[in-house]
């Protein structure tokens, strides 16, 4: 009863006949099903449907994400997007952008077509609300509200901490915004893991080890166990295992401007292994990513802004632009013992430093393949 309508598409089977795949959601979970009749159903219906759970195990129930088939289809409503949302989405006419925001501010589900745009450039991190957009959105706070609370700050309340206070303020704006986006798993795994930094730092307790970053893992699981089979959660949690990894061997070898250039570089060649076996898309477009997330410092600070005073649609066209540059791709589907031995590689790494730089530079062995 009520599932709302995150995304639906067509496909064709091996007979030719085209059916109908929808992506449902409702207050218990979120589930796949099929229909072999036009629905003529939109992003955000309602609808109500039986579904046949004799196939669903204890493993699809904890993931709260199972596919099932249905039946009795029921077109009730349509749901009514959150007023701010709607704020920010109304800004654009153009289909794709509309989802590229969409997912960029509140993590809507987005198209198997700009899916596919996006891994050309291998940009999906920053797309999907992670750790990266929580720190610029810490940041914009302190940038944004510490002058404005040091005026009063000093003449009325100098015992306390400003510093303090703007976080927990900060944090509480944060805490709100995983509500609003309904929990999305990359951007939970940040939040808990940011909040239990915070503690521990106020506690005087070093945070950056691999020791808090396997407690986080656990006390993150501990509360939403349907982590345990999210992929973003996955790739969430390798890429901070990685930035830790270089962190780990390299920290006190250059300066921070070089750092800055240097871990950029380091996390994406030590990512496209894990992309790559899910997400088997190759090219050399996906270099790009590099420049980008360094440039993704400035550009989501600057579109949110837009978007608040209601020029958000000011890059349309250039993002239009953007989705319809390719290079030459090929489909690279990576072994899942060859995966498994990656993974097993980087954990043995965190002994040794010149093992971690054969794990990353074994990044660059599928861009082989495109020549």
């Amino acid at each position: 009863k009520d599932n709302i309508v995150l995304s639906s598409y067509e496909k064709t089977n091996k007979k030719g006949k085209k059916y109908q795949v929808l992506k449902l959601k409702n207050s218990d979970f979120i589930f796949y099903t099929t229909s072999f009749k036009d629905l003529n159903l939109s992003k955000n219906d309602v609808i109500n449907l039986r579904i046949i759970t004799k196939n669903i195990n204890f493993k699809d129930y904890l993931s709260k994400s199972f596919y099932a088939p249905s039946y009795d289809f029921n077109k009730t409503k349509t749901q009514k997007e959150n007023t701010l949302i709607r704020y920010f989405l109304n800004q654009h006419h153009n289909e794709k952008v509309k989802e590229f925001y969409g997912a960029l501010f509140f993590a809507k589900n987005v198209s198997s077509e700009l899916r596919n745009d996006v891994n050309f450039y291998n940009i999906a991190h920053l797309i999907a609300i992670s750790g990266y957009h929580l720190g610029l959105l810490f940041s914009f706070c302190f940038l944004i509200f510490a002058p404005l609370y040091a005026f009063f700050h000093k003449r009325y309340f100098p015992y306390r901490s400003l510093k303090l206070d703007i976080s927990i303020f900060a944090f509480s704006l944060l805490i709100f915004y995983i509500f609003l986006i309904d929990f999305s798993p990359s951007y939970t795994r940040a939040l808990l893991m940011s909040l239990f930094a915070f503690y521990l730092f106020s506690k005087n307790i070093k945070i950056f080890s691999f020791k808090f970053l396997f407690l986080s893992i656990t006390f993150c699981i501990s509360i939403f166990p349907k982590l345990l089979f999210s992929v973003g959660f996955l790739f969430s949690i390798l890429g901070v295992f990685y930035i830790y990894l270089y962190l780990h061997h390299f920290k006190d070898q250059f300066s921070n401007f070089t750092h800055v250039f240097l871990l950029n570089i380091w996390t994406f060649l030590a990512m496209i292994i894990p992309v790559l076996y899910f997400f088997p898309l190759l090219s050399f477009q996906q270099f790009l990513a590099i420049p980008l997330s360094l440039a993704f410092i400035i550009f989501y600070p600057l579109v949110l802004i837009l978007h608040i005073f209601s020029y958000g649609n000011l890059l349309d066209l250039y993002f239009m632009h953007f989705f319809e540059f390719k290079m030459h791709a090929i489909n690279l589907s990576i072994p899942f013992v060859f995966y498994f031995i990656y993974l097993i590689l980087s954990l043995i790494a965190i002994f040794n430093k010149y093992l971690a730089l054969f794990v990353v530079s074994l990044g660059l062995i599928p861009f082989i393949f495109l020549i």
